[in-house]
């Protein structure tokens, strides 16, 4: 793909200190994750001109002048308080050296119309050129937890021109910066500023949250001791989540973290990641289901009549059993589910709330139980009700006490993949298909996930599906669903697929 052209992009009206902002310990454990990235295409307009968007993203950054700065390992001080332990992390910005946010200007021979004819159940994704559309380049700050060169981004935006007038518009955050909720709010707000800008009508009161403090200071007990709470730990320790250590993985492992990464006094605080269940040279697909609103009802009114369930855990309980019986594997399956912390907080935290106040819940069961002919889907759809359930405003803290004490943030893994594991995330109710820069709701919509991983997948409303109604399943729902090849294959021919069809 021809890029035009590579700036960096500051706020339009310049800070006038500067900044120094430790991020919570949440915030550091997602530093190595992949950005959180997503791209919108649209049918051109003169609302959305190069020109156009990138004047509305510098009066966006006003609002927003963290994006703009560095991120940074902080000076680690063994008697310091709890942000300055082990590869934590601080923000700093408003300097000279700020890196800014990369700008991307690019074209493509890539037609925006075949990417709007979606069939009604379904189609392998893995043809769409999607990654054309979020260069690879340059890589973020901290990009897979590594000592990145200053001066790496934690923002990069991409505007690409189709041939057939359209245009795409991908914008990806440092994770530790921003989960879903927080690229969309940033994407809503440059979008609304945009189309003010275009119409002559007054710029929107833009009101992001950035405070990684607040977060830390809702974990229990005092994280600034020189030791974690014992009785704390107890109650954290008995929450449904996976505590892979990842220094104790070094040796036998078929892909391990250096051994010099773990200091040799250091004891084991959980299993080693299982390695040998992940096959990551296995060639992977990636296909796009969608499930109509009277499916999500079929499946709801049957997973409910054995547990007090949700919609998205009946829907999630569906998939989840598909993927188990693909696989085929006795022992223990587990699904680790992204658990919000927003409003589960007391007090809670606001929705416009910046950085990834999240962790990942644990449902585990069997072949057997998932492969039951009967109360298979309720025993699925419970296991995810009680794991999610179980983190609350007590239980929360606690969780983060037990974090802020980690010897390093990136040590305990939460989640991992592999043919006993997969790992689901919820876009729901972020009003994703509604990001309108003044040409209309999208045409299509790309929320990126990580590429040729094995077991992941990701529910959002599908295009067409505006967030109008007040009930997500009262519309149409899109699965982005990554499998090893075979797997897919088997669950594709799978008759229980479409078994909720109507």
């Amino acid at each position: 793909m021809p890029v035009l052209s590579r700036t960096r992009i500051f706020p339009d009206i310049p800070a006038s200190t500067a900044t120094h902002t430790p991020l919570s310990i949440i915030d550091c454990k997602s530093a190595p994750h992949p950005p959180a990235a997503a791209v919108w295409f649209y049918h051109d307009g003169p609302a959305c001109t190069v020109d156009q968007l990138t004047t509305s993203l510098r009066k966006t950054l006003n609002a927003y002048p963290q994006l703009s700065g560095q991120l940074h390992w902080a000076t680690y001080n063994p008697h310091g308080d709890h942000t300055e332990r082990f590869q934590r992390v601080t923000l700093s910005y408003g300097t000279p050296d700020d890196p800014g946010v990369e700008l991307i200007v690019a074209t493509t021979s890539q037609e925006l119309s075949p990417l709007t004819v979606e069939p009604p159940e379904g189609f392998w994704a893995s043809i769409l050129p999607i990654e054309e559309f979020l260069n690879s380049t340059p890589l973020l700050a901290l990009n897979n937890g590594e000592d990145s060169e200053t001066g790496l981004p934690c923002v990069a935006v991409q505007i690409t021109i189709l041939p057939d007038q359209g245009i795409a518009i991908a914008v990806k955050i440092c994770h530790a910066l921003a989960d879903a909720q927080s690229l969309l709010q940033f994407t809503h707000d440059w979008a609304s500023t945009n189309r003010a800008m275009f119409t002559g009508t007054p710029l929107p009161a833009l009101s992001p949250v950035f405070d990684p403090a607040a977060l830390d200071r809702a974990a229990a007990g005092n994280i600034d001791a020189p030791h974690p709470d014992p009785a704390i730990l107890e109650l954290a320790r008995d929450l449904p989540l996976h505590r892979y250590d990842t220094w104790a993985s070094a040796v036998g492992s078929t892909i391990m973290f250096p051994a010099a990464a773990a200091p040799q006094n250091t004891a084991p605080v959980g299993p080693p990641p299982p390695w040998a269940n992940w096959d990551p040279n296995a060639p992977v697909s990636y296909y796009l289901l969608n499930f109509s609103a009277p499916e999500i009802k079929a499946m709801w009114t049957e997973a409910s009549a054995t547990s007090r369930v949700s919609h998205l855990d009946a829907m999630l309980a569906h998939l989840w059993r598909l993927i188990i019986r693909a696989r085929a594997l006795e022992g223990e399956h587990h699904l680790d589910l992204a658990c919000g912390f927003r409003a589960r907080l007391d007090p809670p935290l606001p929705p416009s709330f910046l950085g990834s106040p999240s962790t990942s819940a644990a449902a585990t069961t069997t072949l057997a139980d998932a492969d039951a002919s009967t109360q298979a889907l309720g025993h699925l759809a419970a296991a995810i009700r009680t794991s999610l359930s179980a983190f609350t405003s007590k239980t929360i803290p606690a969780l983060l006490h037990e974090m802020a004490f980690d010897a390093s943030p990136l040590r305990v893994s939460n989640v991992f993949l592999g043919a006993h594991n997969t790992a689901c995330a919820s876009w729901l109710r972020l009003g994703i298909q509604d990001v309108d820069f003044g040409a209309g709701r999208p045409a299509y919509v790309e929320p990126i996930l990580p590429y040729n991983v094995d077991g992941v997948f990701r529910v959002a409303e599908a295009t067409g599906n505006h967030n109008h109604a007040a009930r997500w399943y009262d519309g149409s729902v899109t699965v982005s669903l990554f499998l090893r090849d075979d797997v897919m294959q088997k669950l594709l021919r799978d008759p229980d697929l479409r078994k909720y069809r109507k």
